[in-house]
């Protein structure tokens, strides 16, 4: 686990799992293929919108709640004792805000799966008392493009670009966003071969 600042306010780390810890986690997404669908949008009239493509995500998701056993989910639930690690909090000791990372790792996790055509527009996750958002990148094989993130950090934009095995973290509160994706011949890959995002947060208790 080699550590780095991409920005003063985001961790990179590239290579972040063993390679049998991300086969696990592969065999965790296939068993959990079905409850991949199209995201629930809360609206301006807090209302729930099902909608794929719009002007937020172009992806579909599933959750999983916090404490919650969810069947199949045992080795992607288990990612929480890789991200809260004792080699992080060691690397960000005295570093400005990433002094708050000496807590509990307690949000729900949320499961994305992108293919041809999609993306994450700009956003933040400052909600519900989220200080900090891990997001662990499976991007296995070369049958989509793009996919790079963006960050919004201290007045510039920083990407980085797409790696199967990449783990980032950063406050909550900073811009973030996932670049379209798209394949050569235009058409959807198999499932196997899409971009995979797994996030969760750390939130005030």
């Amino acid at each position: 686990m080699n550590y780095h600042h991409i920005t003063e306010n985001v961790i990179g780390c590239y290579d972040f799992l063993p390679n049998k810890k991300v086969d696990d986690i592969y065999t965790d997404i296939l068993n959990n293929r079905s409850k991949f669908n199209v995201p629930n949008w809360g609206s301006e009239k807090n209302e729930n919108v099902s909608e794929l493509y719009s002007s937020k995500c172009g992806g579909l998701d599933y959750w999983i709640g916090w404490k919650e056993k969810v069947e199949n989910n045992k080795n992607i639930q288990s990612l929480n004792e890789w991200f809260l690690h004792q080699g992080l909090l060691r690397f960000t000791r005295d570093k400005g805000v990433f002094e708050l990372l000496q807590r509990n790792l307690d949000g729900d996790m949320h499961i994305i799966s992108y293919n041809n055509g999609g993306y994450y527009n700009w956003h933040y996750d400052k909600m519900a008392g989220n200080i900090f958002t891990f997001n662990l990148v499976l991007h296995r094989g070369d049958s989509l493009q793009g996919g790079d993130m963006l960050f919004m950090d201290n007045d510039r934009i920083v990407r980085v670009e797409n790696k199967n095995n990449l783990m980032v973290l950063f406050p909550s509160y900073v811009p973030h966003s996932i670049t379209p994706l798209y394949s050569n011949d235009s058409k959807d890959v198999p499932f196997m071969e899409q971009r995979f995002s797994i996030q969760t947060w750390l939130r005030l208790t």
